[in-house]
């Protein structure tokens, strides 16, 4: 190859072993994502009851149960969660090897983008893509969570390479192996997936301009019948089963995969309107530190994404990458190598996709689907870093574009601090970055005093001084979900909750999570003496109630109404006959929900048919808590708010 290849000018590591620099970078992705995993319990419990349910049932893993029984699927496809179960059975069930997985997936992630960006760009490139990638706030969140966001990466890390090999080889069946890898992406997050399939099919399109146009087309078509066999091969299995021996689709409306496919986990995620969100309160003292933001309902478009919230997740050297930007496309413009042409559409368009459904999304957009930018961004900020260090040590240009390059992103993390509403002083955040911009200005003078000499190549120490204070703040804040247990459903790095600790370290959360606690012993010691050999051992509104029931018992737990409570999974008079046949005797109402609202409107016939048949359990002998008469809501806290929800009451479906 010509060009960069060949120069070796910013493609070598300079004093280091490429191999021992790999390995010192994965074992830092691999401590990140590894140490005090455990403190993470079993992360989302929705999903880690869907894997105890799959780990005991061949039925239940092949069609993705919630619960034990069977009852209604999870609304994610299958892909990730089986990993999670074979990890389950591997190592025995428990937090730690359901979140294993994806702690994996993440390191494996970082080795394949070392890789990617080492066999077009070389090992500095590499190296510091790798690093950047391995400390990036949201990829270190989500890799110690048990969200399906690890593994699609790495999914499409793969599709990536092949796709990559596809155009330079002008092969065909790379191309096919590269969708075919798309469609596996989408087996672990359906929609999420397909974002990259075009870039795929335009790259190798514009690659074998040299084809015959019959000849391109019938490739392109062939990859996209791959893709479609792949990616719905599961969902249409399911939907082909009959609905009677198997579960309900969960999250749709008419029991079909492919609607939770195309629908719920598809065309919804852009025509319902997001809601801008609160302001964040001003910064203050410690105890008085905003929570972070775990659902963005801000204004759609392009400046979604650079707000300081979702800024803080995977955009603290967003400057750097703009370099890179820049680079990657003047690269391969100069050199015009094919190599360099694939890598740059690839990425580009990696970037400018997700980029777009993130910033277009309508309805709740978790801050933490940031996390696919992870790969792009960094190898942006890999070239970007590299260029600058080439400029600077060949002497083409004084210290002023790296030192210019160091300020404005200075300047763009202190927005991020700023816009967070972190304290501006006598807090470690202040104390690191005052660290950091000594660090820094000590570098800026040594790289001018250095600019004046002749000697060539220029130094590299002083550049070092320069750019690595800069990875400080993300570092710190992809430690803040190490460090202290972050919400495991919604993870979200916070540099701010370094500072506060554990949301449940204070008096008021571990009395509310004590008596939470007690609540539902009590419930489970009244529902295991009243069980004889009903199929379930109650029947809750939705997923998000039954979730620590299952994982407290491994008993068959109903969730009647799905994940949010609203799919209409039951019905009144299928109740009654499960009553009659001895399925089931307990009917909890009321409690938790994610759409109170909506829970209400589906589950209303329901709740007549089991308030007019059923027997009220005095509250004293399953509940710890006290009761006012006439009450018949509660309020309780949500995340960073509080929600009215139906007061909870246990039924006895028993006949007298």
């Amino acid at each position: 190859m010509s060009g960069l290849r060949s120069s070796g000018r910013w493609r070598s590591l300079p004093g280091f072993g490429e191999q021992s620099v790999l390995a010192a970078i994965l074992l830092l992705a691999a401590g990140m994502r590894l140490w005090q995993l455990s403190q993470n319990g079993f992360g989302r419990q929705y999903y880690a009851a869907g894997v105890m349910s799959m780990s005991e049932s061949w039925r239940n893993f092949a069609f993705n149960a919630f619960d034990p029984g069977g009852f209604v699927s999870i609304d994610k496809p299958p892909l990730a969660l089986w990993l999670q179960v074979l990890s389950a059975k591997l190592f025995g069930f428990s937090g730690w090897s359901v979140l294993l997985p994806q702690a994996v997936a993440g390191v494996l992630a970082v080795a394949a983008l070392y890789a990617l960006v080492r066999r077009s760009y070389g090992p500095t490139p590499a190296a510091l893509s790798a690093l950047v990638l391995a400390t990036m706030p949201a990829a270190v969140a989500v890799d110690r969570s048990n969200n399906t966001e690890s593994l699609l990466i790495l999914v499409l890390l793969g599709a990536a390479w092949a796709g990559m090999r596809a155009a330079e080889q002008v092969n065909g069946r790379w191309l096919y192996a590269a969708m075919a890898v798309v469609g596996l992406g989408f087996n672990v997050k359906m929609g999420a997936a397909l974002v990259l399939a075009p870039v795929v099919a335009l790259a190798y399109w514009f690659a074998s301009w040299q084809l015959p146009l019959t000849q391109r087309l019938k490739q392109q078509a062939t990859a996209g019948a791959v893709l479609i066999v792949v990616a719905l091969s599961w969902a249409v299995a399911f939907d082909l089963t009959p609905s009677a021996s198997r579960p309900y689709a969960g999250s749709t409306k008419h029991n079909s995969m492919l609607e939770l496919a195309l629908v719920h986990n598809g065309l919804s995620r852009f025509f319902k309107l997001a809601r801008p969100a609160a302001a964040p309160p001003a910064a203050g003292a410690a105890s008085a530190l905003p929570k972070p933001v775990l659902t963005d309902r801000s204004a759609t478009g392009v400046q979604r994404l650079l707000r300081p919230v979702a800024a803080a997740q995977f955009g603290w050297l967003l400057p750097l990458a703009l370099i890179g930007f820049a680079a990657a496309w003047v690269t391969a413009r100069r050199e015009d190598s094919r190599r360099h042409w694939i890598a740059a559409l690839f990425w580009i368009g990696w970037l400018v996709g997700y980029w777009s459904v993130l910033s277009f999304a309508g309805g709740a957009v978790h801050t933490y689907y940031v996390a696919i930018l992870g790969p792009p961004v960094a190898v942006f900020v890999g070239l970007g870093a590299t260029r600058l260090l080439e400029l600077w040590r060949s002497g083409r240009l004084h210290g002023v574009a790296l030192a210019a390059a160091a300020v404005l992103t200075t300047l763009w993390q202190a927005r991020i601090i700023v816009g967070n509403g972190l304290p501006a002083w006598d807090t470690p955040p202040v104390w690191i970055a005052t660290v950091a911009l000594t660090l820094m200005g000590l570098g800026i003078a040594w790289l001018l005093l250095s600019s004046t000499r002749a000697a060539m190549p220029r130094p590299l120490l002083p550049a070092a001084l320069v750019l690595a204070p800069l990875l400080a703040f993300p570092t710190l804040a992809a430690l803040s979900v190490v460090i202290v247990r972050p919400n495991v459903a919604v993870p979200v790095a916070d540099i701010g909750r370094l500072l506060r600790g554990r949301e449940d370290d204070n008096p008021r959360s571990v009395l509310r999570e004590t008596f939470r606690r007690m609540n539902r012993e009590r419930l489970l010691a009244f529902l295991k003496a009243g069980h004889k050999r009903e199929t379930y051992i109650v029947a809750v509104p939705n997923a998000v109630v039954a979730a620590p029931l299952i994982l407290a018992t491994r008993a068959p737990v109903m969730a009647m109404g799905g994940y949010l409570g609203d799919d209409p999974v039951l019905s009144p008079q299928r109740l009654a006959r499960m009553r009659d046949q001895g399925k089931l005797r307990y009917v909890l109402l009321g409690g938790f929900s994610l759409a109170p609202e909506k829970q209400r409107k589906a589950l209303a016939a329901i709740g007549q048919w089991v308030r007019a048949n059923g027997k009220p359990v005095t509250p004293e002998l399953w509940s710890v808590r006290r009761r006012r008469a006439g009450r018949v809501t509660a309020t309780i806290r949500y995340r960073n708010g509080w929600i009215t929800v139906e007061r909870r009451q246990l039924y006895d479906l028993a006949r007298r």
